[in-house]
């Protein structure tokens, strides 16, 4: 339809213009001495529109031909870039496939062709990534030396990247000051936090590993169960490196979370510190503490085992069948009270205790235990029995 309007239109134009011409009889009078030169007016018009046209296309032609040069270097730069960018994407292709030595060889190609910074910054980090991978660290430095010359010393993923990078080359040093510089640039970023945290943890830094455990709890980049596993593993590092008096530790107890405290692990190593330094009570303390906050009977051999003076083995006694209410039949809270009653000598009590612990689960330590009790009331034969029972039992195991 719009075909056929035009055609319309083109022919009623075409008629106007015909009658137009049939009516103008004026005529254009051209002179230039010596000449003149008399012409129709209709021609003169027709002239006139060619002569522009002719003069518009030629100016046209030249603008051309004036910018070909610099169509020419476009088009090549964006052949170029498409070469780089093909290069990048078979590089990590190569790279997630595991084929490091191609995704290097391709990134760094891609790397030489790169006119930006941020697809050059992209290719190197790629390209020191997968010399990493190959564990060719001198063409990994290399790459990580032309990033800083072209992009500067305050390029944050070069930072994150080398220190990342040489963290797991164990070379802490270097990666210390690598990740110093990029918390300088963002100080809040979570994953140089995480990266911190791990070089803490591997140097041994168990101060510095807890603020940074706080610091991540708080931004929620850890969750409580992680954060805890981590505090507690740096605050044993701690109790390991540094000796406490009972004062300085006691001190230092109090001040931890009651979570800690109450955490089997941290409960034992410090009842152990407290036993080197002749300080038993408090270790029972401390193991009492654990035990009625969170019942775990890991922790009865060593509350078993405490040297205590007459006075407190009673209250240990004590404190150990109101345990007894609430699991009776915890066999290693049975045989802990058969290793009570028999600091105490009452014979009958510890043997009761120690056979109801066998018989909720035999163990080769409550039969040696039983058979060191009946040998002390040269029931020798009975002895023989169960030092035979824990001998099979150990054998098992």
């Amino acid at each position: 339809m719009k075909l056929l309007l035009w055609l319309i239109s083109l022919f009623a134009i075409a008629v106007g213009l015909t009658m137009f011409a049939q009516l103008n009889t004026g005529y254009a009078l051209i002179f230039l001495p010596p000449w003149r030169m008399e012409i129709s007016l209709n021609v003169f018009v027709v002239l006139l529109l060619l002569s522009m046209i002719g003069v518009y296309l030629l100016v046209q032609m030249g603008v051309e031909l004036l910018g070909l040069p610099a169509r020419v270097r476009r088009y090549q730069a964006a052949q170029a870039k498409e070469a780089a960018v093909k290069l990048e994407r078979d590089a990590r292709i190569a790279f997630f496939e595991g084929r490091f030595q191609r995704a290097a060889k391709l990134a760094a190609e891609a790397m030489a062709n790169s006119s930006e910074d941020d697809t050059f910054a992209v290719n190197g980090l790629l390209a020191a990534r997968a010399a990493h991978a190959m564990r060719d660290f001198t063409l990994r430095d290399q790459h990580l030396e032309q990033l800083k010359a072209r992009l500067g010393h305050e390029h944050l993923a070069t930072l994150m990247t080398k220190g990342e990078l040489l963290l797991d080359e164990r070379r802490y040093s270097e990666a210390a000051q690598a990740l110093a510089a990029a918390r300088e640039l963002a100080p809040k970023l979570t994953n140089a936090l995480k990266l911190e945290l791990r070089l803490r943890q591997r140097e041994q830094n168990p101060e510095a590993v807890l603020k940074l455990v706080e610091q991540l709890a708080k931004s929620e980049a850890l969750d409580e169960e992680q954060a805890g596993h981590i505090r507690v593993a740096a605050q044993l590092q701690l109790l390991r490196q540094h000796p406490m008096t009972p004062v300085e530790l006691k001190e230092w107890w109090k001040k931890l979370p009651s979570s800690d405290q109450h955490h089997p692990q941290l409960a034992q190593a410090a009842a152990q510190r407290y036993i080197e330094q002749e300080a038993p009570e408090l270790a029972k303390e401390t193991l009492e503490k654990a035990l009625d906050a969170d019942w775990n009977s890991e922790l009865l051999p060593a509350y078993s085992q405490l040297k205590l003076a007459l006075p407190v083995q009673m209250a240990q006694l004590q404190k150990a069948e109101e345990w007894l209410k609430a699991h009776p039949r915890d066999e290693q809270l049975l045989l802990a009270l058969g290793r009570l009653c028999r600091k105490r000598e009452l014979w009958g009590k510890a043997q009761s205790y120690f056979e109801a612990s066998i018989a909720v689960n035999p163990t080769a330590t409550a039969h040696a235990e039983l058979a060191e009790l009946l040998g002390q009331l040269e029931r020798n034969d009975d002895a023989a029995q169960h030092y035979r029972a824990a001998l099979a039992l150990a054998l098992q195991a």
